[in-house]
């Protein structure tokens, strides 16, 4: 009987390293997922660094389509859903501020990006800083950051949501 359970024992003990080693190996992203993943990171940081090219270029048509059918803008300045609305919103605060921020003479530079992946959605946070030239020397108007919950739709990588922060 003693031996009965020592044997017992030994088998349960192996079945449950066995088990161990199985959940590891399966939990352990393959080849093509590690490569899946970075390339969804990449995506995500052209998403993020177009977002400040397309706005310093006042190309307001591709800045919409940086963002979800039901995506939204969320800052100082309002909230924004949707394309049609984000972008009549960015022409408008443009518009009125064309005399103080004219084309060319402005830049946002965008970094420290943090990407967090599940699947088809991410989070990610960032901090900017939007310069004006004053001549040639550029000087920091504005500084923060921002928190974004993001989507692929039809395959692309879009904002879900952009909350503008200010620095912290």
């Amino acid at each position: 009987m003693r031996m009965n359970r020592s044997l017992i024992a030994v088998l349960l003990a192996g079945a449950c390293v066995a088990g161990a080693v199985q959940v590891t190996e399966a939990a352990a992203p393959t080849l093509q997922q590690r490569v899946h993943q970075l390339e969804d990171r990449l995506e995500i940081e052209r998403l993020l660094l177009e977002y400040g090219r397309t706005l310093d270029n006042r190309d307001f048509a591709a800045y919409s389509k940086l963002f979800a059918v039901n995506g939204e803008w969320k800052g100082a300045l309002g909230t924004f859903t949707g394309p049609a609305a984000i972008q009549a919103a960015m022409e408008k605060i443009f518009a009125n501020a064309a005399g103080d921020i004219p084309k060319g003479k402005n830049f946002h530079v965008m970094s420290n990006f943090i990407i967090q992946l599940d699947g088809d959605r991410a989070k990610a946070s960032s901090v900017f800083i939007f310069y004006k030239m004053d001549g040639n020397k550029p000087v920091a108007e504005v500084a923060g950051r921002y928190a974004d919950t993001l989507i692929r739709e039809n395959g692309a990588w879009r904002f879900q949501q952009r909350n503008a922060l200010p620095p912290g």
